[in-house]
């Protein structure tokens, strides 16, 4: 499948923490707990996440190659509110803060430096707009993972999207501002307008979305890999604000106002009531899939 090359630093972190059951900052509380997340690709299946749990907080997530082996754990802090306020992995964090009872910022530190921050803008008690800096020193780390953060998800396309985005990288200058806009129908997000500023290119990216009026199960949660969240990638399914589960994407990158690409992803499940155990995800016009199955 087709990767996002733009907007892929811009990243949506976008750790919006809202409870599944309670609109509550911070606090991630499904109605079902994820214990395992499995790929399923060529007719084999294979465990990609195992989640721990210690009563309702989410303490880690361990992830495994097609081999079995562990790549990484992600582990989660909270606050005597129980918060999420920190997501570590190895000497990798990601930091949150509140106020007023609602996520203020977020920022991502790489071995104590900072190369990500983003600040969370509110209009009538809604999150709608993101403002995001990316530091120049993805180049200097080279860490794939971080680069390619869907890499044990989709194994094909791994090494171009890496090389795409060290190219990217390359344009940078000290660093990069982007603004993110969200447009809301109900409990869902439906719009996503993100551009650069200062950037004389006029590079700007649309993202427009429908939702099942099913159960989300990632509903809060924060992951380390802030590509996850909304859908800034073009096969990214785990829409963390929304209440629904993502059936539709549709993406369109301009720059001065001409369209240079454009695509449309497709997602359909399986439920267990009104939660998803089977989803599979392609790319309308092509004819591979991809299949993910939870286990709670």
């Amino acid at each position: 499948m087709k990767k996002v090359l733009v907007f892929s630093l811009c990243a949506l972190l976008c750790a919006a923490l809202i409870s599944c059951e309670k609109e509550n900052d911070g606090k991630y509380n499904p109605g079902k707990k994820i214990k395992k997340i499995y790929y399923e690709f060529g007719g084999q299946k294979f465990l990609m996440q195992d989640w721990n749990w210690k009563g309702n907080l989410l303490t880690s997530i361990d992830y495994y190659n097609f081999n079995g082996v562990t790549l990484s754990t992600e582990n989660y802090s909270y606050d005597k509110n129980n918060r999420i306020v920190r997501i570590q992995e190895g000497s990798e964090n990601l930091d949150f803060s509140y106020e007023n009872g609602k996520i203020k910022s977020a920022k991502y530190f790489w071995a104590n430096t900072l190369e990500e921050s983003y600040d969370f803008i509110y209009e009538n008690n809604k999150l709608s707009k993101i403002e995001c800096v990316s530091y120049n020193s993805y180049g200097s780390n080279k860490n794939q993972k971080r680069l390619n953060p869907l890499a044990a998800l989709m194994p094909q396309g791994g090494d171009g999207l890496t090389k795409a985005v060290e190219k990217l990288n390359t344009k940078q200058k000290g660093e990069d501002r982007i603004i993110l806009e969200l447009t809301w129908e109900g409990k869902n997000i439906s719009h996503i307008h993100g551009y650069y500023i200062g950037d004389e290119s006029g590079e700007t990216m649309d993202a427009y979305f429908t939702y099942d009026n099913k159960i989300n199960p990632f509903k809060g949660w924060s992951p380390m890999w802030y590509d996850d969240v909304i859908g800034v990638w073009d096969d990214s399914y785990r829409n963390t604000f929304n209440y629904g589960n993502m059936l539709t994407s549709s993406y369109i990158y301009k720059e001065e106002g001409v369209e240079y690409d454009h695509f449309n992803m497709i997602f359909s499940y399986e439920y267990d009531g009104k939660y998803p155990v089977k989803m599979t995800i392609s790319e309308e016009g092509e004819n591979d899939y991809e299949f993910l199955l939870l286990e709670y």
